[in-house]
């Protein structure tokens, strides 16, 4: 017998749960059905964090097939490869079976009643293909084959094989521990040692979903496999994943990985492939509504097309008459795609005449953007998704980014690279994330001050002077005077320790790390971001970086989530452009509240809106306020929200296949292009048909024309010719390949798609001969005089002078509006205002009741946003929203293991879950981004009642990281 099994490695796995949603999607499996199931596993009093994916063990002596009363029996083990199977068509269902597996492993069908296990996918097998787990896994811990080939695997890579026969059953699957050195005791075994956290495994807060969420080809794998496939491309989120479509009768009902991608071969999370409860979802909006009663009374009607837009029309001219065309403002998120937020939305915006139009990007990294276009000079960002770049550093560092979850196949890759190369990671974090729980180290920072800590480390690195001169001499612009300023301000290790909280030893630890890897990637993301001091941490983790060479090399660099190509604007004949007399009101749809309630600086006085703003923004209540204060509110999404509750119109948005083009960008400048593939539901339309068609209506045509509803024809003739780094990106070369993506940049169809940027000895793209950098200089720019005379036109100096959230509980200075007019700002490529700021002293007394720093972020990696939360996989995944609180701040709250507590804010108050985790500053709370009150599953509401958002002066990123707030126990605990 070759005894079949899975090799699963722990040391890989980060609980994404992809091989669970592949499990069920595969094998036709619904609501509560299991052939595996991943567990999150910890001790509560312990920092640690561990994932089991709990799966059949294809015993030599099975216990389940032991308990089988029935004559013949349902269950039988395969003589060959020694696979335990069930004949559902002869069980009844008793589920002794399921009793007896000591694994907890069996499954049960609790509509026809059966039961349910993992036989390695037999049909798939049948085919010649792997099981689904192990073809989906994003982190490489699943293996599949012989036992005796993945042993001798685990041997050459010196991996221990931990012992899980404890019942003496003879299992198969194989469970591989990270190595250990010889003086470190053996691991708990997560399989009796460790338990999950009740937030994941007790009675969520609403039911199983109905059948009517649970469409093909879940419960009904057998008559729907595909007839075709296509390729195209996951549109949720920057990791930019390829995807193959298995078509039948014009739907969608397989969503697997493209096998074919030379990146990523066929790995993705969870994510991509519940899409597939996306296209048929039961609450989806499928026709035009008008709201009939009082905002938030909705009292809607259902209406046609022509008819919304006529009267979306004519009350936009009457807005335009009474308080002119700039009292339009428009918000539209990256669920609309690329094309549409740089593309069809500023084409009108140009027609119409309003500067207010704003994507999300003031919400997830403007801060990193700005920084980016001083230092660099371009936001292309030279690093890229190979072995031989990201792959061959010696030491990954995060801060503030949680990749296992927010971007989990880059991690997989990154961790794979890293175990196989044996380089380092070290994770700086308030929490122990997933991603933390793979690093040599993880760093419990204060939130807030992880600018302090790159202060530190560029200190200590100048005072060895193990800062790479020859590197700073030729490439660094201002790096003497920032040197100088760093030393003159005592940013040292000791001042570093202080604020963040870190031990002394562990910064100089990490400085003399950083320095002296043959590459370190500097990871950051929205931890970095969303703070007040978004801009000036980027730009000094960006310094960290420079000055110890690592920029413009592979192996090395600072890397920030997106990597966008510099956009240009498509442009429109002059004879259509709809002039406008006043400047943007900021870089922040915030910035657009008061002009809605107070009409200041002047009125915005209607929306065009996508996405849940009026749930997602910061400071919800006054979102809210502003919101019912409009005189025209326009809704286009997939399903009904908040703000839907709030509009005049509600309109049915396509996405994803459903109307083709570029969803997202992927992180390392590859673009990935989706064909259209099947009609979305009822009335549905894509944005592209709204914003031509709205356009007809105001007298639009001749631009926005209706040949460019195909999003081919509009990417081919137009917009690709907007932007350079795109041009050579043809709808020829992208659907010339079986992964359907090119990256870029690349300035003809000819040009070879490009590598890691910025090399010694090369010149940077659409920069003169010799320019290294895309800068004015040729060179990394940290101070200048125009740099210098930017900032202070606000107020502020170029100088890393550290400052934090104005609500951080650590007595540290911050910045604050002063009382002169506001002016244009220099930051931005159109004219926008901004205020004057001042660096202000912290206060001398906190308010003491405010004891808590609430974090705020994405959850696991089954979710993103809101839109998940209309998946019942990715509910049934994680149904609750859950606030991470560590054991000592519980217990003299009085708070239990999942059991509802109260968090309050001076804005606001919310109710979650208690997820107890020693995993977390002891000084902060963690509630995650995405739920709200109109969900269909498990509605909650939003952090956002707990948020601010201030602004970073500089950029206008909202402040979403750090707010103040003290939790109760709820009173109904």
């Amino acid at each position: 017998m070759s005894q079949l099994c899975l090799s699963i490695d722990l040391e890989r796995c980060t609980g994404c749960k992809s091989c669970e949603a592949a499990c069920k999607q595969v094998n036709g499996l619904g609501p509560d059905e299991y052939r595996n199931r991943v567990m999150w596993l910890g001790d509560p009093s312990l920092p640690e964090l561990d994932f089991l994916t709990v799966t059949c063990q294809q015993c030599e002596r099975p216990a389940c097939l032991r308990a089988c009363p029935v004559v013949p029996k349902a269950l039988s083990k395969d003589p060959d490869t020694g696979v335990v199977s069930v004949d559902e068509s002869l069980c009844t269902g008793c589920g002794e079976c399921v009793l007896a597996c000591p694994y907890g492993a069996m499954g049960y069908d609790p509509v026809d009643n059966h039961a349910v296990k993992c036989d390695l996918c037999a049909p798939r097998r049948a085919r010649g293909e792997m099981p689904a787990c192990a073809s989906v896994c994003p982190t490489r811990a699943i293996t599949f084959g012989e036992r005796e080939e993945l042993l001798e695997l685990a041997h050459e890579a010196d991996k221990p094989v931990r012992d899980n026969d404890h019942f003496l059953q003879g299992p198969a699957t194989l469970y591989l521990d990270r190595h250990r050195s010889p003086d470190e005791t053996a691991p708990k075994d997560p399989l009796t040692d460790k338990h999950p956290p009740a937030v994941q495994v007790s009675t969520p807060s609403s039911p199983s979903p109905t059948s009517k969420w649970v469409q093909i080809p879940y419960r009904k794998v057998d008559d729907q496999q595909p007839d075709d496939i296509k390729p195209g491309g996951c549109h949720i989120c920057f990791n930019g994943c390829t995807l193959k479509f298995g078509m039948k009768d014009g739907e969608v009902v397989r969503i697997l990985g493209n096998d074919e991608d030379p990146v990523f071969q066929g790995r993705i999370c969870p994510k991509s492939q519940m899409t597939l409860q996306l296209y048929r979802n039961p609450s989806r909006l499928t026709h035009p509504l008008k709201r009939r009663g009082p905002p938030g009374s909705e009292t809607f009607e259902r209406i046609g097309w022509d008819e919304a837009l006529e009267d979306i029309a004519e009350r936009l001219e009457q807005i335009r008459e009474r308080d002119g065309s700039e009292a339009l403002a428009i918000h539209m998120g990256t669920r609309t795609g690329v094309l549409n937020i740089m593309g069809y939305v500023p084409m009108f915006t140009q027609m119409w005449g309003t500067p207010n139009f704003l994507t999300t990007e003031p919400f997830c990294d403007a801060g990193k953007v700005v920084a980016l276009e001083l230092t660099l000079g371009s936001t292309s960002q030279p690093n890229i998704y190979t072995p031989e770049d990201i792959g061959s550093a010696a030491l990954h560092v995060y801060f503030g980014d949680n990749q296992a979850e927010t971007r989990p196949v880059n991690f997989g890759m990154v961790n794979d690279w890293r175990l196989r190369r044996g380089a380092g990671m070290v994770v700086i974090d308030p929490r122990l994330t997933a991603t933390a729980s793979k690093a040599d180290h993880w760093l419990a920072i204060r939130p807030g001050t992880d600018m302090a800590l790159a202060l530190g480390l560029i200190h200590e690195i100048f005072r060895h002077d193990w800062h790479d001169l020859a590197f700073c001499q030729q490439w660094v612009q201002g790096w003497e005077t920032w040197r100088d300023f760093i030393r003159e301000r005592d940013y040292s290790v000791e001042w570093a320790s202080d604020i963040t909280g870190l031990d002394i030893g562990c910064i100089r630890k990490l400085a003399r790390e950083i320095a002296h890897a043959e590459g370190c990637m500097i990871f950051a993301s929205r931890g970095i971001n969303q703070h007040s001091n978004g801009v000036q941490a980027n730009r000094t983790l960006m310094f960290l970086a420079a000055i110890t060479g690592n920029w413009g090399r592979r192996g090395g660099g600072y890397f920030n989530v997106a990597s966008e190509p510099d956009w240009g604007r498509i442009p429109v004949p002059e004879s259509g452009k709809m002039p406008f007399d006043r400047p943007a009101l900021g870089n922040s749809p915030r910035q657009w509240l008061d002009a809605m309630l107070e009409g200041k600086p002047y009125a915005v006085r209607g929306l065009i809106t996508g996405n849940n703003p009026a749930a997602q923004w910061p400071n919800r209540q006054k979102v809210q306020e502003a919101f019912r204060s409009l005189d025209l509110l326009v809704h286009m999404d997939l399903f009904f929200n908040e703000t839907s509750a709030l509009a005049d119109y509600v309109l049915p948005a396509a996405t994803g296949v459903e109307k083709g083009g570029i969803s997202r960008l992927a992180e390392d400048r590859r673009v990935v292009w989706n064909e259209r593939l099947m009609d979305p539901p009822g009335e549905a339309r894509s944005d592209h048909w709204f914003w031509i068609e709205l356009g007809k209506r105001l007298g639009f045509q001749s631009v926005l024309q209706d040949r460019y509803k195909d999003p081919a024809i509009f990417w081919d003739e137009v917009f690709r010719h907007a932007t350079p780094a795109l041009r050579g990106v043809t709808m020829k070369r992208l659907t010339s390949t079986p992964y359907r993506w090119v990256r870029i940049p690349v300035a003809d169809e000819d040009t070879p798609e490009p590598d890691t940027l910025y090399l010694e000895g090369t010149t940077a793209f659409g920069s003169e001969p010799g320019k290294r950098f895309p800068t004015p200089s040729g060179q990394l720019e940290f101070w200048n005089t125009t740099i210098e005379a930017k900032f202070r036109s606000l107020g502020l100096s170029s100088l890393p002078y550290f400052y934090t959230e104005t609500e951080a509980n650590s007595g540290h200075p911050h910045v604050a509006s002063d009382d002169r007019p506001a002016e244009l700002s220099p930051f931005f490529h159109e004219p926008t205002l901004t205020d004057h700021v001042t660096l202000q002293a912290p206060p001398e007394h906190e308010e003491a009741e405010w004891d808590t720093q609430l974090v705020t972020g994405r959850p696991t990696a089954s979710h993103f946003h809101s839109w998940t939360h209309y998946f019942w996989q990715a509910q049934e995944m994680w149904p609750d929203l859950y606030c991470q609180i560590h054991p000592d701040k519980a217990a003299s709250k009085g708070i239990r293991e999942g059991e509802p507590l109260i968090i309050e804010s001076p804005r606001g108050h919310l109710e979650a879950r208690a997820w107890v985790t020693s995993g977390i500053h002891p000084d902060v709370v963690f509630i995650p981004i995405g739920w709200d009150t109109r969900q269909p599953f498990a509605p909650w509401g939003s952090v956002n009642e707990l948020t601010d958002g201030r602004l970073d002066p500089i950029s206008h990123q909202s402040n979403l990281k750090l707010h103040r707030c003290r939790v109760r126990a709820s009173v109904e605990a």
